[in-house]
């Protein structure tokens, strides 16, 4: 019996001090970020998963634009609940320096256990399903459209928080990141029906609340493409080219990309850069 304590005591006291760890170090992260005046960019991307060559090169093109931080809306591992596949991801983004923020997304979880794991191999703020940050003059918000229970919407006591972020913060950008788009397009993709439009009235009530709070863009992933269209004044932008299998034509937006975004005062501009180095979009 005072072998079996004994080891249990071990496990838990190591645990604690992993957490503590991980605390101090996603405070140190945040920090530096609060600290940032004047100018400073941030690289989007996201569904790499099964995409490892694509997306070891586009975080290396990435970091090479200097980025403060990178936010990735989701599908880092191919399939849920996968330790292999997790540390697969790490070992890939060991080139990336700076803090990286991850979305939830359909592949990263689909039940609670794949979310603890989830918890576990991440290192992010408040409960890393969702959570906000500041950076310079800006607002960060990262939702989970895939929560438990709630996959496909954006409700209950996830809705009453992010009312309570919008309604505490006076930043001059707000930039939320969702994995499923709010509005795929019917003629490209695959996840027409299937993201956040499947349930239309908690999507018009997400988007009128992003209305109300001035948000400056809304970038998702899912779609595996690059895809921008404003609604209600609003950008919304698809960057779903991280490494997966494409969904469209190259034309159509079907290349591999990440999304350099430059904040300086009233202004925030972004270009799309393709896997081969092209700005293929400004805005």
């Amino acid at each position: 019996m005072r072998k079996w304590f004994t080891a249990v005591l071990v496990t838990v006291l190591t645990a604690s001090v992993a957490f503590a760890a991980q605390d101090q170090q996603i405070s140190r992260k945040l920090a530096a970020l609060e600290k940032i005046q004047g100018k400073f960019s941030f690289v989007v991307l996201g569904d790499n998963r099964s995409g490892d060559d694509e997306y070891r090169k586009l975080i290396s093109m990435a970091m090479e634009r200097k980025p403060d931080f990178i936010v990735n809306t989701g599908d880092q591992v191919p399939t849920q609940g996968n330790l292999k596949y997790w540390a697969r991801f790490q070992e890939l983004s060991k080139p990336v320096t700076v803090p990286y923020f991850l979305t939830v997304g359909n592949h990263d979880v689909s039940d609670i256990d794949s979310e603890l794991m989830y918890k576990e191999e991440v290192d992010l703020p408040g409960n890393e399903l969702y959570y906000s940050f500041t950076a310079g003059n800006s607002l960060f918000i990262v939702l989970d459209s895939h929560l438990t229970g709630e996959e496909k919407k954006i409700t209950g006591e996830q809705y009453k928080w992010l009312e309570g972020v919008f309604a505490n913060s006076s930043r001059k950008h707000k930039f939320a990141f969702i994995h499923h788009p709010l509005y795929p397009d019917k003629d490209k993709g695959r996840h027409y029906g299937g993201s956040l439009d499947k349930y239309p009235q908690e999507r018009d009530r997400l988007q009128a609340l992003f209305v109300k709070n001035n948000v400056t863009i809304v970038f998702t992933g899912h779609d595996h493409l690059y895809l921008r269209k404003t609604v209600d004044g609003i950008p919304h932008i698809i960057a779903g080219g991280g490494g997966a299998p494409l969904y469209a034509s190259d034309k159509e937006g079907g290349f591999y990309h990440f999304i350099l975004v430059i904040v300086e005062g009233d202004r925030a501009s972004g270009e799309v850069v393709d896997i081969k180095g092209q700005v293929r979009d400004k805005f």
